[in-house]
């Protein structure tokens, strides 16, 4: 099914990225697809480093809400288990960005 909907040739389940590879982060997860062309690693390191500081603004959005006692104390705890989710998907993501940087 998913080759189908991908339009791809084959899919194999990889851990780790190698030579031309696109890595695709979606929430806490990555994906790793591999291509015959060259890939432009300026522009996608820039699309990359754009992405961590949407993502580090985010999470520090969410731990100015977490530090703040009156939040916590007012808030319905659901709310503040959404918000201490949301600090954690994060994370996930600008570790995922980080270290898909560093392979670039």
């Amino acid at each position: 099914i998913l080759s189908k909907q991908t339009n791809a040739e084959t899919i194999d389940f990889e851990v780790a990225s190698t030579t031309n590879m696109i890595v695709v982060a979606v929430e806490k997860d990555k994906f790793f697809i591999e291509t015959e062309k060259q890939l432009d690693t300026t522009a996608l390191k820039a699309e990359l480093l754009k992405d961590l500081e949407y993502q580090k603004n985010f999470r520090d959005s969410v731990l100015k809400k977490l530090s703040n006692e009156r939040f916590v104390q007012n808030a319905k705890p659901e709310v503040v288990e959404l918000e201490r989710k949301k600090m954690a998907d994060a994370e996930a993501r600008i570790k995922n960005i980080e270290e898909s940087l560093g392979n670039l």
